[in-house]
């Protein structure tokens, strides 16, 4: 991706510096955008823009001032073939990482560039892939009350957290919780490698893909951020985002209000990502020996 050196200079965006450095992290991103789109397109897989990517792409036209990550999702289907393709369509210096091509333990993915350094784990192995990335959230089925039970939702707590917290989940059950599922199922599943419960729960959204009218990341769904109807992302159109024309839902004002409320009024916060260490023009291998 050719950029102007007009925007890696220094400049201030709604009352907010944004450095030389933060523009050159900003550029990495774009480029993995544009190499993720170009994928996208070559294997007829949907995609949109989200979050405050959405919401800087509506307000303004590229980044939030004080952001410093992109943020995709993907209804579940084409998540699961994106998995598929991106093992051999994705090449170095590119890496496209999830639970089944690193050690990440995570309902998501990413997309990095392994030239440079975002570290959010400093005691992660040597190997592990911190370059700068982008995220890429699969957008699942998820209990709407009507055309999906409620239980649907507590199972797929259930099993997240044999993933995430199965010491906590254990002792939930010793102190007399009654999972929905049989209390046997729940102790197979903890005697399973984590990269297999992972699989487990993977394969339980996919068998509720279709089945909701609400659609959400799952585990936003699970911290108990409500599902969105599917249909404001039937459609997509485009907007200006930088200097690159991104996909986004044709009702982005709708899903901007229900995440943001009065989304237009800029309300200048921290970023998701600050802890990280960033390096846009050294490998994270060099940080991590």
């Amino acid at each position: 991706m050719q950029l102007e050196k007009t925007f890696f200079q220094k400049e201030v965006r709604f009352g907010y510096e944004v450095s030389e450095k933060v523009k050159k992290i900003w550029a990495v991103e774009l480029n993995l955008l544009e190499y993720f789109d170009n994928l996208c397109r070559e294997h007829n897989l949907r995609y949109f823009i989200e979050y405050g990517t959405l919401l800087g792409a509506v307000r303004h036209q590229g980044f939030i001032p004080w952001d410093d990550d992109i943020d995709v999702v993907m209804f579940r289907d084409d998540y699961e073939k994106l998995k598929i393709v991106a093992r051999d369509a994705v090449c170095p210096p590119y890496f496209f990482q999830d639970a089944y091509t690193d050690s990440m333990v995570g309902a998501f993915s990413k997309l990095r560039d392994s030239r440079t350094t975002a570290i959010e784990f400093p005691d992660a192995l040597p190997d592990y892939n911190q370059g700068i990335f982008i995220d890429i959230f699969p957008l699942d089925h998820v209990s709407d009350g009507v055309n999906m039970d409620l239980t649907i939702g507590e199972i797929q707590r259930e099993i997240w957290m044999s993933i995430v917290n199965p010491q906590a989940f254990v002792s939930m059950i010793e102190q007399g919780h009654k999972p929905v599922l049989d209390t046997s199922l729940y102790m197979e599943l903890l005697r399973m490698p984590v990269r297999e419960r992972i699989r487990t729960f993977e394969e339980f959204n996919i068998s509720q893909f279709g089945k909701s009218g609400k659609v959400q990341f799952i585990t936003d769904f699970l911290w108990g951020h409500p599902g969105l109807p599917q249909e404001w992302y039937s459609e997509v159109i485009y907007l200006p985002f930088e200097n690159l024309m991104a996909p986004v839902p044709a009702e982005y004002d709708k899903i901007l209000k229900h995440r943001f409320g009065d989304y237009m009024t800029p309300v200048q916060g921290k970023s998701d990502h600050e802890g990280i260490f960033w390096d846009p023009d050294v490998p994270y291998t060099k940080y991590m020996k």
